[in-house]
């Protein structure tokens, strides 16, 4: 073992290390996906980390103002479609300030809140949008669409097999058959 072993192994450990901070950080700033908690823990409509479904919510309005309402989500497109870019963009610029030397914790702390408020004009532009379709909804129709959106990506098929009521963690194979 010549006397350079020693430091690159340490500096390979460092690297992993750092990468798995650096994951985790990005991870929890970044919404990324939730672990399973187990069978017992169901959470909420709309808290489970899947989200509202446009395409779930479309489809329940009634079929007279579905097209109506397809116009309306297509006008706020390009708006949409930049705010998109704008959460990229901070999220970007959370990865450029985490892996920045020598590290700045004020830099870090401000890219985070300029993440956050890009993803609050993205929603809030979204939000503008499902309550322009809804307003002139009858109360109970109104309920309706929107917990069909609060579903998130369950669908018109249900939950996939992974994923039913009291089947526990996921687990690694081909999913059960019924």
């Amino acid at each position: 073992m010549n006397r350079a072993t020693p430091w690159v192994i340490a500096l390979l450990v460092s690297v992993l290390a750092n990468g798995a901070m650096l994951g985790l950080t990005l991870h929890s700033v970044s919404g990324g996906p939730r672990f399973d908690r187990g069978h017992d823990h169901t959470p909420p409509a709309g808290l489970r980390g899947d989200g509202f479904s446009v395409r779930a919510f479309l489809g329940a309005l009634p079929p007279e103002d579905r097209e109506s309402a397809a116009g309306r989500l297509r006008d706020g497109r390009d708006e949409v479609i930049a705010h998109m870019r704008d959460v990229r963009d901070a999220q970007q610029a959370v990865e450029a300030a985490l892996r920045r030397e020598p590290f700045d914790a004020e830099a870090v702390r401000s890219a985070m809140q300029n993440l956050r408020a890009a993803r609050g004009e993205l929603e809030g532009e979204i939000e503008r949008a499902i309550i322009d379709i809804i307003a002139d909804l009858p109360p109970e129709e109104r309920m309706r669409v929107l917990e069909q959106g609060m579903r998130g990506d369950q669908g018109r098929r249900g939950l996939p097999p992974h994923r039913r009521p009291g089947d526990g963690p996921m687990r690694d194979g081909p999913p059960r058959e019924g």
